[in-house]
């Protein structure tokens, strides 16, 4: 069960998502984002590019094939009807004759006259069976072969009928060298374009690097340091455009987060030393609580010494007698001190101060404070025998905690009860956080057997100026101020309690270093 109690200064102070998610960026990232967005860019220009300037070869190559499938199936056109002439008057050297003074007239092109039977033509210079059975069906047939200097040729077959009967082919032989150095030329020019928006992209890397990347690294540092709670030295960003509006932003945000900042540590000093006056006057409280059972304490010691010192001053006594007379003041008189001494130390106050703490000298300094009330009401503390057991805390917050709680004891049991003390070891998970793992707490345990607290007070018990006491007798902070300092050792407090019955009281606190 948990008291009202405010967040931490170290909880208010987190980071905002969008200063977390800001900070994720990193100068090696910012520097690589121009590269990455340029390098997509160009690598897609080059491939069109590159795409284009084939595909222009390619088209350019087979313009360039019908062109002289034209020129050819022109050619062979104009040189049929008197080819035919020739056939009938002189066979296939009239054929050859006349297709020679053909080809000297037409130089464009290599034109020979190709016989279906052997005739002048030699076995070797024939075209291959294939492309002459393609020949046979179709007007006119292209292949691409090489010369034996290995040149590509473009060779167009153009077939001659005599009589229904197939006399020949005319035969033209282009040269593809000017195809190549068009494709040659076109590849080259493809490829200074490419180098071309190479350099260009290196050049705009380049710029977005100094223009971008140094900018956006000014920006990065920034988010930086606002994530590490640094809010001076306001990045400075020139420039009218979209990065340099955010860097106007993030100063405008370093300066709200920073006067947030101011205002947050002075809430929470002032909150802190609210606190502190709460324990302060929870203690001076305590102590006028124990201030007339610690009257009637000092009462016998002061007889005695009241007594033994009118004995010596009488000078009745002899020697042995004063100085046994002596001793008894002088022990009384340490007696008295040391009640004193734990008074003023319960009263005073001090900074908060952790440090390694024996829970079990603690307690018995607690029982021994408020012996003196417990007699008073004829209540008897008991603690029972237990292990040492150190943690790291405020020995006087938690013996303030401690003392709240056998003085609440105290006042809740009748005559005759006891008030047991004990110290352990116990696994828990804190309250309200069931799926966290289990882990071992020290348990200081405060039990009476007193009227215990009725079921709707229960849930109020830790709220600050609540009280079930009579007026006059609490405040109601008590327990609120207890419940805060252990919630600030990183602990609780769990009360069980049934009416009539009783009440228990434990202080759960973690095993911590100094």
């Amino acid at each position: 069960m948990r008291n009202a109690v405010p967040a931490s200064y170290n909880e208010l102070r987190r980071p905002t998502w969008t200063l977390m998610a800001v900070e994720r960026f990193t100068l090696h990232k910012c520097m690589k984002l121009t590269a990455k967005i340029v390098g997509i860019f160009l690598l897609g220009i080059v491939l069109l590019t590159a795409m284009f300037g084939y595909m222009t070869a390619q088209s350019e190559f087979e313009q360039y094939k019908r062109a002289q499938e034209e020129n050819a199936a022109s050619l062979g056109n104009e040189v049929r009807e008197t080819l035919v002439v020739a056939w009938k008057d002189g066979g296939h050297q009239g054929a050859i004759k006349l297709v020679r003074d053909f080809a000297n007239r037409h130089q464009q092109m290599i034109i020979r006259w190709i016989p279906t039977e052997n005739g002048a033509t030699s076995e070797s210079a024939l075209p291959p069976q294939k492309e002459l059975a393609v020949a046979t069906t179709e007007s006119m047939t292209t292949i691409i072969t090489h010369d034996s200097a290995g040149h590509d040729q473009y060779i167009i077959y153009y077939p001659v009928d005599v009589e229904n009967s197939r006399a020949g082919y005319v035969e033209f032989n282009v040269p593809l060298d000017e195809a190549a150095e068009y494709t040659r030329l076109t590849t080259y020019r493809t490829a200074l374009v490419i180098g071309a928006m190479a350099i260009f992209g290196l050049v705009i890397v380049f710029l977005g690097v100094r223009m971008v990347g140094q900018r956006l690294d000014k920006l990065v540092a920034k988010t930086k340091r606002i994530g590490a709670g640094d809010f001076s030295e306001p990045v400075e960003v020139r420039g009218t455009d979209e990065i340099a509006q955010l860097g106007a932003a993030l100063n405008q945000m370093s300066e709200t987060l920073q006067s947030q900042q101011q205002e947050l540590e002075e809430a929470s000093s002032a909150r802190l030393s609210a606190m502190e006056q709460l324990r302060h006057i929870d203690r001076l409280k305590t102590v006028g609580r124990l201030a007339s059972g610690i009257a009637h304490e000092l009462g016998t010691p002061l007889n005695v010494v009241s007594g033994r010192a009118g004995l010596i001053a009488s000078h009745r006594l002899s020697a042995d007698e004063v100085t046994e007379s002596a001793l008894v003041i002088k022990s009384e008189a340490d007696r008295m001190a040391e009640i004193i001494r734990q008074l003023l130390g319960f009263a005073r106050r001090r900074p908060p101060h952790r440090t390694m703490v024996d829970l079990r000298e603690l307690i018995v300094s607690a029982i021994n404070l408020l012996q003196p009330m417990a007699n008073q009401r004829d209540v008897e503390l008991v603690t029972a025998d237990s292990e040492s057991l150190s943690t790291a805390v405020d020995s006087a917050q938690i013996q303030q905690v401690v003392t709240n709680l056998i003085v609440n004891a105290i006042h809740a049991s009748s005559t005759g009860d006891v008030v047991q003390v004990s110290l352990s070891r116990q696994e828990a998970s804190p309250p309200g956080d069931s799926n966290s793992p289990k882990r071992e707490y020290y348990c200081i345990s405060v039990e009476d057997k007193g009227t215990g607290i009725c079921a709707e007070a229960m849930p109020h018990l830790f709220e600050p100026f609540f009280t079930t006491k009579d007026v006059g007798e609490g405040t109601g902070l008590g327990l609120s101020v207890s419940y805060g300092i252990v919630e600030d050792h990183n602990g609780w407090i769990d009360v069980q309690s049934q009416l009539g019955e009783g009440s228990r009281f434990t202080i759960f606190l973690p095993q911590q270093v100094a």
